[in-house]
């Protein structure tokens, strides 16, 4: 049996009430010395000491259970599909782009904040498989390419040694914590769709009020699929350009009038 006790959901509760008996211990202590500090006279009852919880841990095999280490390889294996589906809904887009390229490229980052989680995510599955091929004294080629494929890449090499990976000391917890923690960030990110916000001002091109912008987004698209379609395209614009723009119909029509 080992040692250690798994960091997984499986000792959430016993977690749950040693924490619950460490703040009724500070409770007590304070009042044990209040009672000592008050005179003979003054003194109730010595107050009681909480009971000692019986805690059930669960052990790892050997550093995480059999339950949450299938978790940790379902997690990461499905950070590439969650991963997905925030680019989906919040690259401003509608659609997934897979030009932008991770920081160790020397094309630009992208001004997509889901973009952005995906250059650090890469970067910190990348950390990990170097360390890790390092002190198993593999050699490893670094893997410059678009985000999106570098995601797939890494989590599938990390999961054909996920086993020795959650065996190994100086491994095992910190990399199946972080995993999890970055499946459960990535997964809320992509199930949780930016509000869309409707421009007063008519697109300059077709003149229809279908100008949205995505909150928390700089990019502007005329969503009327015939806008611009002897034009290259429908109206796309910044939010600067938008309240330019608008600024400019305003001093306009003032000058009408």
């Amino acid at each position: 049996m080992s040692d250690y006790i798994c960091q997984g959901k499986c000792n959430s509760r016993p977690r749950r009430e040693a924490d619950e008996h460490a703040r009724a211990l500070t409770v007590w202590q304070a009042e044990m010395a209040t009672w000592i500090a008050a005179s003979p006279d003054e003194r109730g009852p010595e107050p009681a000491r909480p009971a000692e919880p019986s805690l059930r841990w669960m052990t790892g095999a050997p550093f995480w259970c059999l339950s949450d280490s299938s978790a940790i390889r379902s997690a990461l294996v499905d950070l590439d599909r969650q991963m997905m589906l925030r680019l989906f809904h919040h690259d401003g887009y509608g659609s997934i782009d897979l030009n932008e390229r991770v920081s160790s490229s020397p094309e630009p980052a992208s001004p997509s904040d889901a973009h952005d989680q995906l250059d650090e995510l890469v970067r910190w599955l990348r950390s990990w498989q170097v360390s890790y091929w390092k002190i198993c004294g593999w050699s490893h080629t670094a893997y410059v390419g678009e985000s999106a494929p570098a995601l797939t890449e890494v989590t599938s090499a990390l999961c054909a040694h996920l086993d020795g990976i959650l065996s190994h000391t100086e491994y095992a917890v910190d990399f199946g914590s972080g995993v999890l923690s970055w499946h459960s960030e990535v997964t809320a990110a992509a199930q949780t769709r930016p509000r869309r916000i409707s421009m007063q001002m008519r697109c300059p091109q077709c003149h229809l009020a279908t100008l949205p912008r995505l909150e928390g987004e700089d990019r502007i698209e005329c969503r009327n699929r015939d806008c611009g379609a002897n034009r290259g395209g429908p109206v796309v614009m910044t939010a600067d350009e938008y309240h330019g723009l608008a600024e400019a119909v305003i001093v306009a029509s003032g000058r009408r009038r």
